[in-house]
């Protein structure tokens, strides 16, 4: 079985250079490979080829191996044998390699204790003791540190690594550490992008848009770094999901899409289009996924290494909607128990992955009740279903809540301005001012303890940022106004001003 895993390890490196390069990376070396002939080609592959751009050809490395003058019979046959074996997953590549690390310290294990059982037989003890046993604690710290599953290194191999990038980095570079959530600039500021490794929790009321919120995340993400994106839904079918991407892109609301003939209204068909043109950016990155009870975090991980392997890149992210739904193996009486496991394993996953993963959490009831009108507290992550241990786990914590006192001044300027005749009163859409609290911002420069402010458009899905919220600022009055402007400059309000205009203009 070991020889076949070795052969199949041995023919995926050869023919694929995206397995080749995270093989590497997993800290695959000839001495996991038994025989001679396996050595000699394992170690070729990864020196020669790994620093090439074209694939292995196997007759090539005939005659390359020739010239070397270490080409065998036997080297022949098996470089053969490796053309012909079918490329295995990333995955099951990741956990092969680890297959043949413990094979290869259980050989080493059984040697040592050869040597051991060897020693104490033999009278007269010639070899000091203190000396025999630290050649053996040396041998077992070598086996525990090829054993893991990529190579150690001290820190002068990281410094050296940076050095190099500081040297050749330019005066432009961008200042983002992680992917681009633009156009959520103030968002993309704060949390200095979606950083690879980081996991990162919202919290918020039903229906507060949090779904929505993740979705533009999510197609930010895809549209601006063409990487795989991971959105998975317990609670929508993929066509809602893609319904609402779509509504957000058109502005045009899902009920309209799925029931009005939209290419015969010119107004409707020039938002599809534009809506379709946007959405066509990153329609190969963003996959929609119905989550059903066999995914859990393990099938997860499953699925991220198949499209990372089927796109040939080490990038992805990951959407779950939301942390409460994720199923686990064992089915645990207590929910706390449960979002304890889903959280912490999808902290780890997103070190394993070294991939930004983002998870959306319910609130309890009482979070809910804080959600509203009469608090004079908003909710926190500690008031999540199932504990607040989430925020312990994850990187950066977020709250949605809605900003009541804001919504309301919105809501009376535009009353005020449909009384004055300025706006059409039958045109008014539903909305709401939302507060993005960031609670728990690691390891970047403005930390915690923001609010970001954003409007939800209900109807179209659409969520707009509006900027940093001054919790000092008394009046807010020439902020509504600016959204007021806004909404009326891009159709969400009917100027009837305008309009009477134009039928002056047509009288005379």
């Amino acid at each position: 079985m070991d020889n076949e895993i070795a052969i199949k390890v041995i023919g995926s490196i050869l023919q694929d250079k995206f397995l080749l390069l995270n093989a590497i990376r997993n800290g695959l070396d000839k001495e996991l490979f038994e025989n001679r002939e396996e050595q000699i080609l394992v170690d070729y592959l990864l020196k020669t080829y790994a620093k090439k751009n074209e694939i292995a050809d196997p007759d090539l490395i005939k005659t390359e191996l020739e010239e070397k003058g270490i080409y065998t019979i036997k080297l022949g046959e098996l470089i053969s044998k490796a053309k012909l074996v079918k490329p295995i997953s990333f995955e099951l590549l990741v956990e092969y390699i680890d297959v043949l690390k413990r094979r290869k310290s259980e050989e080493k294990l059984m040697h040592l204790g050869k040597r051991i059982e060897e020693y104490i037989n033999t009278k007269g003890h010639k070899e000091d003791l203190t000396e025999f046993t630290g050649e053996l604690i040396n041998e077992l710290h070598d086996i525990m540190r090829k054993r893991v599953k990529k190579q150690l290194s001290p820190l002068r191999t990281q410094l050296i690594m940076f050095s190099s990038e500081v040297e050749t980095r330019k005066s432009d570079e961008n200042l983002i550490l992680g992917y681009s959530l633009e156009p959520f600039h103030f968002l993309n500021e704060t949390l200095s992008g979606a950083r690879r490794g980081f996991y990162y929790a919202l919290a918020g009321a039903p229906r507060r848009g949090k779904t929505n919120f993740m979705l533009r995340i999510a197609s930010y993400i895809a549209s601006n770094e063409h990487i795989p994106v991971l959105y998975y839904s317990w609670e929508q079918t993929s066509r809602v999901l893609f319904l609402r991407i779509l509504s957000q892109e058109t502005l045009i609301p899902p009920f309209i899409l799925e029931t009005s003939n939209i290419m015969n209204d010119p107004e409707l068909s020039a938002r599809f289009e534009q809506g379709y043109a946007n959405t066509e950016n990153y329609m190969n990155y963003l996959y929609l996924i119905e989550g059903k009870r066999e995914d859990t975090i393990s099938r997860i991980r499953s699925h991220a290494f198949a499209v990372m392997q089927e796109t040939g890149t080490d990038k992805v992210a990951i959407f779950i909607d939301y942390l409460q739904k994720v199923p686990t193996p064992i089915i645990y009486q207590d929910l706390s128990q449960q979002v304890d496991e889903v959280s912490g394993g999808l902290a780890n996953l997103s070190l394993e992955l070294n991939c930004p993963i983002f998870a959306i959490s319910s609130f309890d009831k009482e979070g809910c009740r804080l959600d509203s009108r009469g608090s004079k507290v908003r909710p926190t992550m500690f008031y999540c279903t199932g504990g607040g241990d989430i925020e312990y786990d994850a990187d950066v914590v977020t709250v949605l809540a809605k900003d009541f006192n804001d919504t309301d001044t919105l809501m009376e300027k535009i009353e005020n301005a449909a009384k004055e005749g300025r706006i059409d009163p039958e045109q008014i859409p539903h909305f709401e001012i939302l507060n993005l609290y960031v609670d728990k911002n690691r390891d970047t420069v403005q930390g915690g303890n923001i609010i970001i402010q954003y409007l939800f458009l209900i109807e179209d899905n659409n969520i707009v940022e509006i900027g940093y919220k001054n919790i000092e600022e008394e009046y807010t009055y020439a902020k509504i106004s600016q959204i007021f402007e806004w909404m009326l400059e891009n159709g969400y309000l009917v100027n009837m001003r305008g309009k009477s205009d134009e039928k002056e203009s047509d009288e005379e």
